[in-house]
């Protein structure tokens, strides 16, 4: 059998194998919260969510779709409807990545690479236990990103705006995207599309209650103590570091917590500035080492965030995609099985009285993650030829 048919032969099992466990398990208490506001959103509005719930940080394209997935039947199948859209996401990322646009300097992804993307164990457990809606967000990037190489600056801002009504994180991409169209004289169409796009979805919380709106999605922080830099602090004892998660933390934590977010800041504004120039068969790679930037620096990682890089890192490098899939695979698999407490999983409820049970775990991700980073950063300096041989 050839490795197209093959691939996506590997990608229905896995699309049935997802399908299932949606089926037969509750999921995490990412579920729970998403049904939560589904219910409320239904009987009470989007709006009166925002209002009422300052952990309500998601945009309302995602309120929406709780409420309608919770409307259909008033809360029949939500746990299997809330997944459906991250399972049929991986399944389409499989078929963008087999139709790459391929060019003498750039050939495409590795089969194997796309193989084991389609057989994942990380987007098994996100997109088929945890609950969530983050592989619809890597789908829609990966889209943006084969537009810029196609050189379609208008689809490539569909894409990219749509991918900010599942989560307000590709912001951090937008300087990049923005620098390499601009390098080709389309910045400003992309900028103002873009922009059109992201405020059309989130225009009725912006007008009616900017501030209540803009508090609780731009003002979310992340949870301190559970990833990378914060970790290693508060592994060291130290009272200012002790406290842990995001409510009353230390102004230490909190002045750590700002610098942290505001380098990875400068450093996607720095990536896509410099690199705004590069081949365009090179823009998953530098929007790949933004995410690298953000997985080494973030304050806190959500285990679902595993997958927001997944299908550009394929791209940019198979055996650092093979690589981390098997750190990040470890990680979650303590993880989910901690917070289920124990085999088969059904109900995984992440709480803080077992956090030291799995958090170290997170170090392998984390640690490859910035390996990566390091490696990429010295990538940049090889001619384009010598990149993709390697790649592959």
């Amino acid at each position: 059998m050839k490795p197209r048919p093959a691939i996506l032969l590997a990608a229905l099992v896995a699309l049935v194998a997802k399908l299932y466990c949606a089926a037969a398990t509750v999921g995490t208490n990412d579920v729970d919260s998403f049904y939560n506001f589904g219910r409320f959103i239904w009987e009470n509005g989007l709006l009166a969510q925002y209002r009422a719930t300052p952990e309500f940080n998601h945009t309302p394209l995602v309120g929406w779709f709780c409420a309608a997935i919770y409307g259909i039947g008033h809360g029949f199948a939500f746990n299997w409807l809330l997944r459906l859209p991250g399972i049929a996401a991986d399944f389409v990322a499989v078929a963008v990545l087999l139709r790459w646009p391929r060019n003498p300097d750039e050939p495409g992804p590795a089969p194997w690479a796309v193989a084991l993307f389609a057989l994942s164990p990380v987007n098994f457990m996100i997109s088929g236990f945890h609950g969530n809606v983050d592989s619809v967000l890597a789908c829609l990037l990966l889209l943006a990103a084969r537009e810029s190489v196609r050189d379609r600056v208008n689809s490539c801002a569909l894409f990219f705006g749509l991918a900010c009504q599942v989560k307000i994180i590709p912001i951090l991409l937008a300087p990049a995207l923005f620098f390499f169209w601009l390098g080709r004289g389309k910045g400003w169409r992309f900028f103002l599309l873009a922009s059109a796009i992201i405020l059309a979805g989130w225009a009725v919380p912006l007008v009616a209650i900017p501030d209540v709106f803009l508090h609780n999605v731009l003002g979310y922080s992340s949870n301190w103590g559970s990833w990378g830099v914060t970790l290693g602090l508060h592994a060291t004892g130290w009272p200012a570091f002790a406290p842990v998660g995001f409510q009353d933390l230390t102004s230490w934590e909190s002045t750590v917590m700002a610098v942290l977010k505001w380098s990875i800041v400068g450093g996607a504004l720095a990536a896509g500035w410099q690199r705004r120039h590069e081949p365009a068969a090179r823009l998953p790679g530098t929007l790949m080492m933004i995410w690298a930037v953000f997985f080494c620096a973030a304050p806190g990682v959500g285990a679902q965030y595993l997958v927001w890089f997944a299908p550009l890192l394929v791209l940019q490098n198979p055996r650092w995609f093979a690589a981390v899939t098997a750190a990040s695979s470890l990680f979650l698999f303590v993880f989910y099985t901690t917070i289920s407490h124990g085999l088969p999983w059904n109900h995984g409820v992440s709480t803080a009285d077992i956090l030291s049970r799995w958090v170290a775990w997170s170090i392998l991700p984390w640690a490859t993650l910035t390996a990566y980073l390091v490696w990429s950063v010295n990538e940049r300096a090889q001619p384009l030829g010598r990149i993709s041989a390697v790649s592959q």
